[in-house]
């Protein structure tokens, strides 16, 4: 059996390079996602922290009337 492709390999590989790209960019953009993610979450944990100390003080502050 004989297969005669009419499109040269460079044409062949360049097509299969162009179908890959936008799962390349669309990794790359997920990843971007996931980083801005977990700097949200660090940032709302640190919050989180922060308004527990805030309250503790309060409670002490009010004990101490």
């Amino acid at each position: 059996m004989i297969i005669i492709n009419e499109k040269p390999l460079s044409q062949i590989e360049k097509e299969r390079e162009e179908a890959e790209a936008p799962m390349v960019t669309m990794g790359q953009e997920l990843a971007l996602l996931k980083i801005s993610n977990m700097q949200k979450d660090g940032i709302i944990q640190t919050l989180g922290q922060e308004l527990a100390t805030v309250k503790l003080e309060l409670i002490r502050l009010k004990e101490g009337e």
